[in-house]
């Protein structure tokens, strides 16, 4: 008995420090799904030809296919993780491509692929393993990190193949997600800024030129800068206002009675401030905010390039969408079809940024741990001082 109990004083000083921000990462993250169950009850349960219960199994097989994710990534050994990396993100860009062939087109746009009685949305795994391409690329650079053909070519290449991807749907409002977190996560990994200037007014230029012939990009663009009170944007604001301090009470928003557009996914933030007043927009805000602040300490902790990229990438990932969620409904920028992580009934976006936290997490236990390591993985081409 006393060899055994001495085994296991020895198994817990050996073992790696326990982290609490990945407590405060879980019980945030709970936080959220909850809330979104509760939400697609209220708005989809409100519907006669759907019910609460149905609603409740739908968005419960979601939350099951979600926890799967969840599981897989974090149990998944981080070396396997890295191998799979550029292959699986290929393959998602092709999926991406090919949805204008094979995808059904809903209000002018293919996004989506539906396999018998089940659809997806492509660009939500191209996303996911776009942050593990890019943190791969760039932590294989290693010192060349900063030049050019090491730094910035490759992992800009992969976001510019995705945003090629995306254009041909079009889906113009991802693409620029994608570019912007990919650029983020190369900034943190310290590519240099002044790579990312003739590019970025090329960019601009080119992308305003695309988005220009398209009459619905241009009917949001007028939108945003002259709101109109029956436009989607100006309805979902109407519903925030409504909400008051205290909110109507949960079920008991109208606004969701087909008056906003896509009130369970890119507008639930709207119904949430209806029902659940401005204590209900708070907790959401306040929720996205931890998160990210979490998030950041796990990033400051984290050793290992690959490895820290990885926690940095899936948290700007989950933060930025949500952002751009947030923005769309209170009016700060155009309207765009981006779901709200966790909340949104949306089951790709769910399980993916599920899956997110839980790459988080797997990272975070593995720096601890120390069993694994990219640095000195780089090729000689790589590591030479000269690239700089």
């Amino acid at each position: 008995m006393a060899r055994v109990a001495e085994a296991r004083v020895e198994r817990v000083r050996t073992a790696a420090p326990h982290l609490r921000e990945l407590d405060w990462l879980m019980l945030v993250t709970v936080a959220l799904c909850c809330l979104g169950l509760v939400m697609a009850v209220s708005v989809r349960g409100a519907r006669i030809e759907v019910g609460p219960f149905d609603v409740m199994k739908q968005q419960g097989a979601k939350l099951l296919a979600g926890l799967v994710a969840f599981l897989m990534a974090a149990l998944t050994p981080m070396h396997l993780v890295r191998r799979c990396a550029l292959p699986l993100f290929l393959v998602a860009t092709a999926c991406c491509i090919a949805v204008p062939l094979l995808g059904i087109e809903v209000k002018g746009a293919h996004r989506w692929i539906r396999i018998g009685s089940m659809q997806f949305q492509p660009v939500e795994p191209a996303r996911f393993f776009l942050v593990l391409a890019v943190s791969w690329l760039l932590a294989r650079a290693g010192q060349g990190v900063r030049s050019f053909r090491a730094g910035f070519l490759p992992a800009m290449g992969c976001a510019g193949l995705l945003v090629g991807a995306l254009l041909l749907q079009p889906d113009h409002g991802n693409a620029l997600l994608v570019l912007g977190l990919a650029s983020c996560i190369a900034l943190v990994a310290g590519v240099r800024f002044l790579h990312f200037v003739p590019f970025a007014v090329l960019g601009l230029g080119l992308f305003a030129l695309a988005a220009t012939r398209h009459e619905y990009v241009r009917g949001r663009l007028t939108d945003f800068l002259a709101t109109r009170p029956d436009s989607q944007v100006g309805l979902g604001l109407i519903a925030v206002g409504a909400g008051g301090l205290f909110g109507r009470g949960l079920g008991q928003g109208w606004m969701k009675m087909n008056y906003v557009p896509e009130a369970h996914n890119d507008f639930v933030f709207a119904i949430v401030a209806e029902e659940l007043g401005f204590v209900g927009s708070l907790f959401v805000l306040g929720a996205f905010t931890t998160f990210g602040y979490v998030c950041y300490r796990l990033v400051c902790k984290v050793k290992d390039p690959f490895l820290r990229y990885v926690v940095c990438g899936y948290s700007l990932m989950v933060c930025m969408q949500a952002a751009a969620n947030l923005l769309v409904v209170s009016g700060w920028a155009p309207a765009k079809g981006i779901d709200l992580p966790f909340v949104s009934t949306g089951g790709t976006s769910l399980m993916f940024c599920l899956a997110a936290v839980g790459l988080i997490g797997n990272a975070a236990r593995t720096d601890q741990s120390g069993a694994f390591s990219s640095v000195g993985e780089a090729g000689p081409g790589f590591r030479s001082a000269g690239l700089r």
